[in-house]
């Protein structure tokens, strides 16, 4: 049986958990050892032998839990290969990287060089493209953060954007035709054999109903249920297994990307929030394609067909002015479904923007979405709110309203540190992104980390949102004060909470 179609049950979250403790403590024990182990050996090399005769008993003993914690992972996971599969090659890249630290830390370097930056990520975008499924999708969440996972990775990995191999046209046409039940032919005047998008979950062909009407259909890949359930669990596993190189709480932001994953495989549901968004994005440059029912199921979704360029394709070939204008309808369209409707686009990447030739732009793809109830949009509003004014008491207090945990003034701090650019009277163009970047990933997340900062399921996808919006600001640097764009919608939420 392919390992992608095997319906066998996958162990029970407890034992992924226990194996992703101890994969955690275990890591970050050797890693530590390593990197000491190298840089004495590269500073003293007279020394050697004496650190490596030191050493050795310890590695064997951390190097023994490990095997016996992946031996087991092993024996649970047969019946979900997919698992293993993905487990396996998440760790040969975190193996890879502590190596390349390795070396530099015994060349004398405090971190990874940037050569060896660009292997690994070349490297990690094989795999993505080889094991496609929820692990292809994570790879296009990471390329759209350039701010922060820096400029070599997110080009490698922003070839996953659109570069993906399509799913044999048999298949497909197979799975078209299950779920209309009936020929292709009998349902379409016209099918495009080759795809105009082949994504992570699904791949969209463009077609023409008997009217006349030119549509989309987004056809699931087969048997892609069965690998997000196995690449969920596998990134549990990796979530510990990867803890202590990350910051942040990297097991709740797995969690929630687990939930988020699964949830776009519901395209009836998927459909009906995007025609809830759609009022609240009347009257602006953004919209929604209309849904056609009668050829859509919860794994074919065909909507109006909307021509244009992918949004990084039209900033590209766009001048400073236009530039501006697009980022603006987007920061306003994004901030209008948090504090407005409540209904948040959460995927936001490149591809699910097409920019039109008369100026709107389209918004693709509503599988991943955040709910905020009023009082969660009213909570955000007056942190934003109270942040903008300095009043750290007040911020401490939204957060923890918010379900934030952790120490109260590094919450505030951090806070404060995500939120610089969006004060009153600061524009995005004259904004060094750069030292902003550099600010959050050293000293930002490590805080976070050391006062054991939590974050509400809520957050988990907004932050997704909002950073990918940064990541385009950064890039583009608009002439725009995010907080001008803001400001309306924060009142609008105070006064529905």
């Amino acid at each position: 049986m392919d390992e992608t179609r095997s319906r066998e049950p996958t162990p029970p979250p407890s034992f992924f958990g226990a194996v992703s403790e101890l994969l955690s403590k275990t890591g970050a024990h050797l890693d530590r050892l390593s990197v000491d182990l190298a840089r004495d050996l590269g500073e003293v090399a007279r020394g050697g032998v004496a650190v490596a005769d030191a050493a050795k008993a310890e590695w064997l003993d951390v190097s023994a839990k490990v095997e016996a914690a992946w031996a087991q992972a092993r024996a649970q996971s047969r019946g979900v290969p997919r698992v293993t599969r993905v487990v396996r090659a998440g760790l040969a890249i975190a193996a890879t990287a502590r190596w390349y630290r390795l070396r530099a830390a015994a060349a004398g370097f405090d971190a990874i060089l940037p050569a060896d930056h660009r292997l690994l990520a070349e490297r990690t975008r094989a795999v993505c493209i080889e094991l496609r499924g929820g692990v292809l999708k994570l790879g296009q969440v990471a390329s759209c953060r350039p701010d922060l996972i820096g400029p070599i990775w997110a080009g490698a990995l922003a070839e996953l954007q659109d570069r993906v191999p399509a799913v044999d046209a048999a298949a497909i046409t197979a799975r078209v035709e299950a779920e209309l039940g009936a020929p292709i032919a009998d349902r379409f005047a016209a099918f495009d054999a080759e795809p105009l998008a082949a994504a992570s979950l699904a791949q969209v062909h463009g077609a023409r109903l008997a009217d006349g009407r030119a549509v989309a259909v987004k056809v699931q890949v087969p048997g892609i249920d069965d690998v997000v359930r196995a690449d969920v669990a596998a990134l549990g596993i990796l979530a510990g297994a990867l803890g202590d190189l990350v910051p942040g709480d990297l097991a709740a932001i797995a969690a929630e990307l687990g939930r988020a994953l699964t949830g776009e495989l519901d395209y009836v549901a998927e459909g009906a929030a995007g025609a809830e968004v759609a009022p609240t994005l009347a009257g602006t440059a953004l919209f929604v394609p209309a849904v056609v029912a009668s050829h859509s199921t919860p794994r074919v979704l065909t909507t109006d067909r909307v021509d244009g360029r992918r949004l990084t394709e039209a900033l590209d070939a766009a001048d400073r002015a236009e530039r501006t204008r697009i980022l603006r309808a987007l920061c306003d369209g994004i901030a209008r479904q948090i504090f407005r409707g409540g209904v948040v686009h959460a995927d936001p990447h490149p591809g699910n923007f097409l920019c039109t030739a008369d100026g709107r732009i389209a918004v693709l793809d509503w599988g991943c979405v955040l709910r905020l109830t009023p009082a969660e949009r009213g909570g955000y509003a007056r942190l934003m709110l109270a942040l903008a004014a300095g009043d750290g008491a007040t911020a401490e207090r939204e957060l923890r309203g918010l379900g934030f945990g952790g120490d109260g003034p590094a919450l505030a701090d951090i806070a404060a540190s995500i939120t610089a650019v969006m004060r009153p009277g600061v524009s995005a163009a004259t904004v060094d992104w750069e030292a902003q970047a550099r600010s959050f990933v050293a000293d930002v997340s490590v805080r976070a980390k050391a006062a054991a900062v939590t974050v509400p399921r809520s957050f988990v996808l907004l932050g997704r949102v909002l950073g990918t919006l940064a990541g385009l600001v950064a890039v583009y640097k608009p002439d725009l004060e995010l907080a001008q764009i803001i400001g309306p919608h924060l009142a609008a939420a105070l006064a529905a909470a």
